[in-house]
């Protein structure tokens, strides 16, 4: 059983988005004592009008901390489907392994697997490394910054078939805002640049704040944005999603 386990339930979606990138830091659980924690959400819908309509929303996140170590899993998986045709079919999951040098500094190890139809990703593997830094860390507010690096091999839906491997600079920072029991705010930002070729980079800002309720439910909104100096053709370089949400939280 875990120890605490969140559901998120989404009620409005403005979409736009269809990201590779994970935040971990959005999602980490603060929990000193070892053992399991996690947070779960699920969204389906089926309508039937002139067209069948099918939608799938799924976001599973765990964690495991004994002592120095932390290991969590990350899945993301969204469909929709009208008729015979996928109009969203994206998907990712994330594994990280953090183990605690001393209060300042973390490292980290990931892989990562993502796959997205609308940006022609047909897949994108990630495997990489990198110590973690906590900047400064106070009551009520406290900063992280990561600088990993990592090695990629994607292919890209085109005609003829687009392969790429290339090592890359995964660095980010986070800032977290918590001036009352009842409100969090976390922004993170993530600059990825190719090492052979800085003009080919990524830049990905998450952004979010949430207000307490009452005992166990919150509710939330987040700002995702994107910028690809390099997407497959026909995919715009810049890419958002916002997002309301409610939450509730037991122990």
């Amino acid at each position: 059983m875990f120890k605490k386990v969140t559901f998120i339930f989404i009620f409005f979606i403005g979409t736009n988005l269809y990201s590779q990138f994970i935040n971990p830091d959005a999602l980490r659980i603060k929990k000193d004592s070892a053992g399991f924690a996690g947070t779960i959400g699920l969204d389906i819908s089926l309508i039937k009008n002139t067209s069948t309509i099918f939608a799938l929303g799924n976001s599973v996140y765990i964690q495991y901390r004994k002592n120095r170590h932390l290991f969590f899993f990350i899945n993301n998986l969204n469909i929709k489907k009208v008729d015979d045709d996928y109009i969203i079919n994206k998907g990712t999951q994330h594994l990280r392994y953090n183990y605690k040098i001393n209060d300042r500094i973390t490292w980290e190890a990931f892989a990562q697997s993502h796959y997205n139809s609308i940006s022609k990703i047909d897949k994108r593997q990630l495997i990489g490394t990198g110590p973690r830094f906590t900047v400064f860390t106070e009551k009520k507010y406290d900063a992280v910054v990561g600088t990993l690096f990592m090695y990629e091999h994607e292919k890209i839906d085109e005609v003829p078939t687009v392969f790429h491997d290339d090592f890359r600079f995964s660095g980010y920072l986070t800032f977290r805002l918590f001036p009352t029991k009842n409100f969090t705010a976390t922004s993170t930002t993530f600059y990825q640049p190719k090492l052979s070729e800085f003009s080919d980079y990524r830049i990905y800002s998450h952004n979010s704040v949430m207000f307490k309720v009452f005992k166990g439910l919150s509710i939330g909104i987040t700002y995702i944005a994107t910028y690809d100096s390099e997407p497959a053709s026909g995919i715009p370089e810049f890419q958002y999603r916002l997002l309301n949400g409610l939450s509730y939280t037991f122990d």
